[in-house]
Protein backbone atom coordinates (compact mmCIF):
# COMPACT_ATOMS: atom_id res chain seq x y z
CA UNK A 1 0.00 0.00 0.00
CA UNK A 2 2.88 2.37 0.79
CA UNK A 3 4.96 1.54 -2.30
CA UNK A 4 3.04 4.13 -4.33
CA UNK A 5 4.33 6.80 -1.95
CA UNK A 6 8.03 6.09 -2.58
CA UNK A 7 8.76 9.41 -4.40
CA UNK A 8 7.05 11.33 -1.59
CA UNK A 9 8.91 9.43 1.10
CA UNK A 10 12.17 10.33 -0.65
CA UNK A 11 11.14 13.99 -0.86
CA UNK A 12 10.21 14.00 2.83
CA UNK A 13 13.57 12.52 3.85
CA UNK A 14 15.43 15.14 1.80
CA UNK A 15 13.26 17.93 3.17
CA UNK A 16 13.96 16.93 6.78
CA UNK A 17 17.70 16.91 6.02
CA UNK A 18 17.50 20.67 5.42
CA UNK A 19 16.73 21.10 9.12
CA UNK A 20 19.71 19.19 10.50
CA UNK A 21 20.81 20.89 13.73
CA UNK A 22 24.36 21.44 14.91
CA UNK A 23 23.79 20.22 18.46
CA UNK A 24 22.48 16.76 19.36
CA UNK A 25 20.19 18.37 21.93
CA UNK A 26 18.35 20.26 19.18
CA UNK A 27 18.63 17.49 16.59
CA UNK A 28 16.59 15.19 18.83
CA UNK A 29 13.54 17.36 18.24
CA UNK A 30 13.92 17.12 14.46
CA UNK A 31 14.39 13.36 14.72
CA UNK A 32 11.35 13.21 17.00
CA UNK A 33 9.02 14.65 14.35
CA UNK A 34 10.61 12.72 11.49
CA UNK A 35 10.14 9.41 13.29
CA UNK A 36 6.69 10.41 14.51
CA UNK A 37 5.61 11.15 10.94
CA UNK A 38 6.63 7.72 9.68
CA UNK A 39 4.80 5.98 12.52
CA UNK A 40 1.68 8.04 11.86
CA UNK A 41 1.86 7.00 8.22
CA UNK A 42 2.04 3.36 9.30
CA UNK A 43 -0.94 3.86 11.63
CA UNK A 44 -2.92 5.44 8.80
CA UNK A 45 -2.13 2.52 6.52
CA UNK A 46 -3.39 0.08 9.16
CA UNK A 47 -6.62 2.01 9.72
CA UNK A 48 -7.23 2.53 6.00
CA UNK A 49 -6.78 -1.20 5.37
CA UNK A 50 -9.87 -1.91 7.50
CA UNK A 51 -12.07 0.60 5.66
CA UNK A 52 -13.86 0.41 2.31
CA UNK A 53 -12.01 3.23 0.54
CA UNK A 54 -11.45 3.87 -3.14
CA UNK A 55 -7.84 4.26 -4.27
CA UNK A 56 -7.93 8.07 -4.41
CA UNK A 57 -9.34 8.43 -0.91
CA UNK A 58 -6.82 5.97 0.49
CA UNK A 59 -3.99 7.86 -1.20
CA UNK A 60 -5.25 11.22 0.10
CA UNK A 61 -5.29 9.82 3.64
CA UNK A 62 -1.78 8.39 3.35
CA UNK A 63 -0.31 11.51 1.78
CA UNK A 64 -2.04 13.56 4.45
CA UNK A 65 -0.44 11.36 7.11
CA UNK A 66 3.01 11.71 5.54
CA UNK A 67 2.77 15.50 5.30
CA UNK A 68 0.61 16.28 8.35
CA UNK A 69 3.56 17.62 10.38
CA UNK A 70 5.70 18.99 7.57
CA UNK A 71 5.30 22.44 9.14
CA UNK A 72 6.86 21.30 12.41
CA UNK A 73 10.42 21.51 11.11
CA UNK A 74 10.20 25.17 10.11
CA UNK A 75 8.28 25.84 13.32
CA UNK A 76 11.11 24.48 15.43
CA UNK A 77 13.80 26.20 13.37
CA UNK A 78 12.20 29.62 13.84
CA UNK A 79 10.56 29.38 17.27
CA UNK A 80 12.35 26.47 19.04
CA UNK A 81 8.99 25.14 20.23
CA UNK A 82 6.18 22.84 19.15
CA UNK A 83 3.57 24.92 20.96
CA UNK A 84 1.29 26.41 18.31
CA UNK A 85 -0.13 28.99 20.68
CA UNK A 86 3.38 30.28 21.38
CA UNK A 87 4.44 30.29 17.74
CA UNK A 88 2.42 29.47 14.62
CA UNK A 89 -0.30 27.02 13.55
CA UNK A 90 1.81 24.14 12.23
CA UNK A 91 -1.07 22.73 10.16
CA UNK A 92 -1.56 25.94 8.20
CA UNK A 93 2.20 26.37 7.90
CA UNK A 94 2.48 22.86 6.49
CA UNK A 95 -0.23 23.62 3.95
CA UNK A 96 1.71 26.68 2.77
CA UNK A 97 4.94 24.67 2.55
CA UNK A 98 3.32 22.02 0.36
CA UNK A 99 2.06 24.72 -1.98
CA UNK A 100 5.41 26.56 -2.05
CA UNK A 101 7.45 23.37 -2.58
CA UNK A 102 5.00 22.18 -5.26
CA UNK A 103 5.64 18.65 -4.03
CA UNK A 104 2.21 17.42 -5.19
CA UNK A 105 2.58 18.73 -8.75
CA UNK A 106 2.23 15.24 -10.22
CA UNK A 107 -1.19 14.70 -8.69
CA UNK A 108 -4.58 15.85 -9.93
CA UNK A 109 -5.86 19.23 -8.79
CA UNK A 110 -8.47 17.48 -6.65
CA UNK A 111 -5.83 15.33 -4.93
CA UNK A 112 -3.60 18.33 -4.25
CA UNK A 113 -6.48 20.23 -2.70
CA UNK A 114 -7.54 17.26 -0.59
CA UNK A 115 -4.06 16.60 0.81
CA UNK A 116 -3.45 20.26 1.64
CA UNK A 117 -6.86 20.39 3.34
CA UNK A 118 -5.99 17.35 5.47
CA UNK A 119 -2.72 18.94 6.54
CA UNK A 120 -4.41 22.25 7.36
CA UNK A 121 -7.24 20.60 9.29
CA UNK A 122 -5.54 17.73 11.13
CA UNK A 123 -4.82 19.79 14.25
CA UNK A 124 -8.11 21.70 14.44
CA UNK A 125 -10.16 21.42 17.62
CA UNK A 126 -13.11 20.28 15.50
CA UNK A 127 -13.76 19.85 11.79
CA UNK A 128 -16.08 22.17 9.82
CA UNK A 129 -19.64 20.88 9.57
CA UNK A 130 -19.89 21.26 5.78
CA UNK A 131 -16.58 19.59 4.95
CA UNK A 132 -16.73 17.37 1.82
CA UNK A 133 -16.96 13.72 2.85
CA UNK A 134 -13.73 12.57 1.17
CA UNK A 135 -11.74 15.25 2.98
CA UNK A 136 -13.50 14.47 6.26
CA UNK A 137 -12.68 10.77 6.02
CA UNK A 138 -9.04 11.34 5.06
CA UNK A 139 -8.63 13.89 7.86
CA UNK A 140 -10.20 11.71 10.55
CA UNK A 141 -7.90 8.84 9.58
CA UNK A 142 -4.90 11.14 10.03
CA UNK A 143 -6.24 12.59 13.29
CA UNK A 144 -6.71 9.11 14.78
CA UNK A 145 -3.29 8.00 13.50
CA UNK A 146 -1.63 11.09 14.95
CA UNK A 147 -3.18 10.58 18.37
CA UNK A 148 -2.08 6.95 18.49
CA UNK A 149 1.56 7.91 18.16
CA UNK A 150 1.63 10.88 20.50
CA UNK A 151 1.04 8.71 23.59
CA UNK A 152 4.40 6.87 23.80
CA UNK A 153 6.43 10.05 23.27
CA UNK A 154 4.60 12.00 25.94
CA UNK A 155 4.34 9.16 28.47
CA UNK A 156 8.12 8.79 28.38
CA UNK A 157 8.37 12.44 29.43
CA UNK A 158 5.57 12.28 31.97
CA UNK A 159 7.18 9.31 33.69
CA UNK A 160 10.69 10.74 33.33
CA UNK A 161 11.84 7.58 31.50
CA UNK A 162 12.87 9.81 28.65
CA UNK A 163 14.42 13.29 28.57
CA UNK A 164 12.10 15.70 30.39
CA UNK A 165 11.55 18.44 27.87
CA UNK A 166 9.56 21.66 27.79
CA UNK A 167 9.51 21.35 24.00
CA UNK A 168 7.57 18.10 24.28
CA UNK A 169 5.34 19.07 27.22
CA UNK A 170 4.72 22.54 25.74
CA UNK A 171 6.22 24.46 28.66
CA UNK A 172 3.32 23.62 31.01
CA UNK A 173 3.76 24.02 34.77
CA UNK A 174 4.71 20.89 36.66
CA UNK A 175 3.26 19.92 40.01
CA UNK A 176 2.53 16.47 41.41
CA UNK A 177 -1.16 17.10 42.13
CA UNK A 178 -1.94 20.30 40.27
CA UNK A 179 -4.65 20.31 37.59
CA UNK A 180 -7.40 22.53 36.18
CA UNK A 181 -10.87 21.59 37.58
CA UNK A 182 -12.71 22.43 34.34
CA UNK A 183 -10.50 20.05 32.39
CA UNK A 184 -11.18 17.28 34.90
CA UNK A 185 -14.91 17.99 34.55
CA UNK A 186 -14.73 17.72 30.77
CA UNK A 187 -12.98 14.36 30.87
CA UNK A 188 -15.41 12.89 33.41
CA UNK A 189 -18.32 13.94 31.19
CA UNK A 190 -16.82 12.77 27.91
CA UNK A 191 -16.35 16.31 26.63
CA UNK A 192 -13.39 17.55 24.55
CA UNK A 193 -10.53 19.47 26.14
CA UNK A 194 -8.85 22.45 24.48
CA UNK A 195 -5.09 22.87 24.41
CA UNK A 196 -5.52 26.56 25.23
CA UNK A 197 -7.12 25.70 28.58
CA UNK A 198 -4.13 23.72 29.83
CA UNK A 199 -1.96 25.14 32.61
CA UNK A 200 -0.30 22.10 34.16
CA UNK A 201 1.34 18.89 32.95
CA UNK A 202 -1.51 16.98 34.61
CA UNK A 203 -3.90 18.91 32.37
CA UNK A 204 -2.01 17.53 29.38
CA UNK A 205 -2.43 14.01 30.76
CA UNK A 206 -6.15 14.61 31.20
CA UNK A 207 -6.44 16.01 27.67
CA UNK A 208 -4.78 12.89 26.28
CA UNK A 209 -7.06 10.63 28.31
CA UNK A 210 -10.06 12.46 26.81
CA UNK A 211 -9.02 11.31 23.34
CA UNK A 212 -10.83 8.01 23.87
CA UNK A 213 -14.01 10.00 23.22
CA UNK A 214 -12.61 11.57 20.05
CA UNK A 215 -11.19 8.60 18.15
CA UNK A 216 -13.27 8.07 15.02
CA UNK A 217 -12.43 4.48 14.15
CA UNK A 218 -12.73 1.29 16.14
CA UNK A 219 -9.43 0.10 14.63
CA UNK A 220 -7.67 3.09 16.21
CA UNK A 221 -9.12 2.19 19.60
CA UNK A 222 -8.10 -1.43 19.10
CA UNK A 223 -4.52 -0.45 18.27
CA UNK A 224 -4.37 1.87 21.27
CA UNK A 225 -5.65 -0.89 23.54
CA UNK A 226 -3.30 -3.55 22.14
CA UNK A 227 -0.28 -1.29 22.56
CA UNK A 228 -1.21 -0.49 26.16
CA UNK A 229 -0.46 3.20 25.68
CA UNK A 230 -3.58 4.52 27.39
CA UNK A 231 -2.91 2.36 30.46
CA UNK A 232 0.64 3.68 30.58
CA UNK A 233 -0.73 7.23 30.50
CA UNK A 234 -3.35 6.59 33.19
CA UNK A 235 -0.69 5.23 35.51
CA UNK A 236 1.08 8.61 35.43
CA UNK A 237 -1.95 10.45 36.88
CA UNK A 238 -1.61 11.59 40.51
CA UNK A 239 -2.97 9.31 43.24
CA UNK A 240 -6.14 11.32 43.89
CA UNK A 241 -9.75 10.03 44.19
CA UNK A 242 -10.89 12.14 41.24
CA UNK A 243 -8.14 10.70 39.06
CA UNK A 244 -9.36 7.20 39.93
CA UNK A 245 -12.71 8.32 38.51
CA UNK A 246 -10.95 9.40 35.32
CA UNK A 247 -9.36 5.97 34.97
CA UNK A 248 -12.74 4.28 35.36
CA UNK A 249 -14.45 6.51 32.80
CA UNK A 250 -11.69 6.05 30.24
CA UNK A 251 -11.49 2.27 30.68
CA UNK A 252 -15.27 1.94 30.38
CA UNK A 253 -15.26 3.91 27.11
CA UNK A 254 -12.52 1.71 25.66
CA UNK A 255 -14.44 -1.44 26.50
CA UNK A 256 -17.68 0.01 25.12
CA UNK A 257 -16.09 0.78 21.78
CA UNK A 258 -14.26 -2.55 21.51
CA UNK A 259 -17.55 -4.36 21.93
CA UNK A 260 -18.97 -2.71 18.79
CA UNK A 261 -18.79 -4.53 15.47
CA UNK A 262 -18.60 -1.47 13.20
CA UNK A 263 -15.51 0.09 11.61
CA UNK A 264 -16.60 3.45 13.01
CA UNK A 265 -16.72 3.45 16.80
CA UNK A 266 -20.12 3.69 18.41
CA UNK A 267 -21.87 3.22 15.06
Amino acid sequence: MLSELSPYLEWFAQYVERYTQQSSNEQQYIDLKRDHTLRVLDNAAQIAATLSLDSDLRKAALLGALFHDVGRFEQYKVYKTYSDRNSVNHGLLGCRILRHENVLAGESREMQQAVRAVVALHNKFSLPAMLPNHIRVATTIVRDSDKLDIFPVLVSNFTHDGSKSDVVTLGLKDGAELYTPQILHNVLHGEPVRYVDMQYVNDFKLLLSSWVFGLEYRTAMQLMHERGVMEQLLETLPALPEMADVKNVVREEIQRVLKTNSEKKGK
